[in-house]
């Protein structure tokens, strides 16, 4: 877009353009840009400076706000009126709210609250604020631990909820928090550090990456058998600077996202990072750990050997799906306008719409927020096309582009191939759809192993006769080859670092591809409904199938 006319540099005429969107390498779409405030902040959270000196991140957030409030103060005694905003430049500034983006950043840069979420937030507040002080849990629980002197104080919790129910956004708001009121004084120094088991080619890569980020501007990166030794010598030590050279704050807290991708065979690694915070929970001169567990997997405890489980301690929070409210609040939210002259662009009851529709299927406001954003880019692709015409739409997102989108979305050729599938090939979408949906798992895949077992498992439980006995291996392999040549699955062939991480698990290696699930769980459900699996759906698939 030219953003003005020519001008002349040296007698040279110079146009001087405004990129509105970029390529996203990660999406392979076009992002709309952000505004220099947004880049100027997300380059603030970034800093390494910042991110260490919590003192100054402080003042320099305390100078920002009057330098804000200064000028809103300057433009009123002025009467500034704020210029009016074009319908098109609304619609862009909300599809660009819309797109989805890491909710837990978001909750820090631009300091948004998260609705319903209240009482989690409280919970795990109070649990890190008396970690981090080394105080007895308000709740006076014992934990499952040997020895009874350690029971009063705890270092570890264990969070879990479905997917996209704010679960990573609420402990990083706790964390901004906590860093605030450590920056005042009120809270003892401690560093903060975050691991995803999704980013990890195998699960012996968290001693590395943690080693790593506590060795500071060192990042002195080891062999993960030297890092877990390294590591296993660094909490053992009563000083502050240990004889391996790494000074740091007496308390680290580590956020384990995704921990389901850490587990093995022999589950060592679980046990290894869920110990050390149980072991050094009464070293009152040493280095001291506190673990806080992310897993979309509810029962993910249970399904863990007795002593993992007695390191994971009696500490859980459960997050449930969103609530309509909830999920309105969060909708209008994303669509604040910052100018009081921009014009409306969604209807109050288009967004009733949506919250409702995604509530009754899934409860993920991210789908609720993809769903929205894709109106929002119709109408306004409709709008640009009808702009020469006389007499076109309603300037606005209405209940009928919501219904649009939904439909389209559940009625392409893939989910009507789902809907006339045949019992074992719905046993086995089904199988996929709860797989994702448990695990949560975004990216890599199921190898052939937890697909059978889980589809026995499924087959045995339904109770229907025309799913039993489930499909043998060479069955699941012709369905495996009929669906992937219909984009119904996917088929990836890992490489060696993801195939010793599923080897580990007791999985199939590489002989066998990953499988994965090209569309939602939620689209799964939906094709299924009114076919002769629906009920098999409804089971494993509603919302009902999550607890």
């Amino acid at each position: 877009v030219i953003s003005e006319q020519p001008k002349n540099l040296l007698g040279i005429p110079v146009l001087n353009f405004h990129c509105r969107r970029f390529w996203s390498i990660h999406r392979k779409a076009l992002v709309p840009c952000g505004d220099l405030s947004s880049i100027g902040a997300r380059g603030r959270m970034h800093s390494r400076y910042l991110g260490k000196d919590q003192v100054l991140k402080a003042a320099l957030n305390k100078a920002l706000n009057i330098t804000e409030e200064y000028a809103l103060e300057q433009a009123t005694n002025e009467s500034i009126q704020p210029a009016a905003v074009s319908v098109s430049d609304a619609f862009r500034e909300v599809i660009k709210k819309l797109a989805l983006t890491n909710a837990s950043e978001e909750t820090n840069v631009l300091g948004l609250t998260l609705p319903g979420r209240e009482k989690e937030q409280d919970r795990i507040m109070k649990f890190l604020r008396s970690a981090i002080i080394g105080e007895a849990s308000p709740e006076g629980d014992k934990d499952y631990t040997d020895e009874p002197e350690q029971a009063s104080v705890k270092s570890s919790i264990f969070i879990a909820g479905p997917p996209g129910t704010g679960k990573t956004a609420c402990v990083r708001s706790v964390i901004e928090r906590l860093r605030h009121e450590q920056a005042d004084g009120s809270l003892p120094e401690f560093d903060f550090i975050s691991l995803n088991g999704m980013e990890m080619r195998h699960p012996f890569e968290a001693y590395v990456k943690f080693w790593e980020a506590l060795s500071g501007a060192k990042k002195d990166k080891r062999a993960p058998d030297v890092a877990a030794s390294f590591l296993e010598r660094h909490f053992s030590q009563n000083s502050h600077k240990d004889k391996l050279g790494v000074t740091k704050s007496l308390v680290t807290v580590l956020l384990l996202d995704e921990i389901d991708y850490l587990v093995t065979k022999k589950q060592t690694v679980l046990y290894n990072f869920f110990d050390w915070p149980l072991r050094t929970s009464q070293n009152t001169s040493g280095h001291r750990l506190v673990v806080v567990g992310i897993s979309n997997t509810l029962n993910l405890p249970e399904r863990l050997k007795p002593s993992v489980q007695s390191r994971l301690g009696g500490e859980r929070c459960d997050f449930q799906s969103y609530a309509v409210d909830a999920m309105v609040k969060i909708l209008n939210m994303k669509i604040a306008q910052e100018s009081p002259n921009s014009p409306a662009v969604f209807d109050k009851d288009a967004i009733l719409f949506a919250a409702r529709k995604t509530a009754a299927v899934s409860g993920d406001v991210r789908k609720a927020l993809q769903i929205c954003k894709s109106a929002a880019e119709a109408v306004l692709m409709e709008m640009e096309s009808e702009a020469d015409s006389s007499g076109g739409r309603p300037e606005i997102v209405r209940i009928s582009d919501i219904q649009k989108i939904t439909r389209e979305s559940f009625s392409s050729v893939i989910s009507k191939a789902v809907s006339n599938s045949t019992p074992f090939e719905a046993l086995l979408l089904v199988t996929l759809a709860s797989l994702s949906r448990t695990s949560g798992r975004g990216t890599g895949g199921f190898d052939m192993k937890e697909v059978m077992t889980k589809m026995e498992s499924i087959a045995s439980g339904s109770g229907d006769l025309q799913y039993t006995p489930a499909p043998t291996l060479a069955e699941t392999i012709d369905m495996l080859h009929r669906l992937g040549e219909a984009r119904v699955v996917s088929l990836h062939t890992p490489k060696s670092s993801s195939t010793t991480f599923r080897a580990a698990q007791g999985g199939s290696g590489g002989a066998w591809p990953l499988i994965s699930l090209p569309m939602e769980d939620s689209n799964v459900l939906s094709a299924l409904r009114g076919s002769p699996h629906s009920a098999l759906a409804e089971k494993y698939l509603g919302r009902a199938g999550l607890w």
